[in-house]
């Protein structure tokens, strides 16, 4: 049997002056757990928002875009 490697290697680093939020979701019935990465930090914030609240969770994105923009003072970016 043929064996396979399934390891990702990144050709490019995330540059420390980036201004990109590093969001991730687990998402649940009862709550979300949404974790955040963001510029100039090693360490991972964790935020709990109601499951199925859409509207705070988008305040919450919000929330940590500005804070971002804040400590880098430049525009964070967003997926188009």
């Amino acid at each position: 049997m043929e064996s396979i490697d399934c390891t990702y290697r990144s050709q490019t680093s995330i540059p420390t002056e980036a201004t990109t939020v590093f969001v991730s979701l687990e998402l649940s019935r009862a709550r979300w757990l949404v974790t955040s990465l963001s510029p100039n930090t090693s360490k991972i914030s964790r935020h709990f928002v109601p499951g199925g609240d859409a509207a705070e969770l988008l305040r919450l994105l919000s929330e940590l875009r500005a804070k971002a923009e804040r400590h880098v003072n430049a525009a964070a970016t967003s997926p188009q």
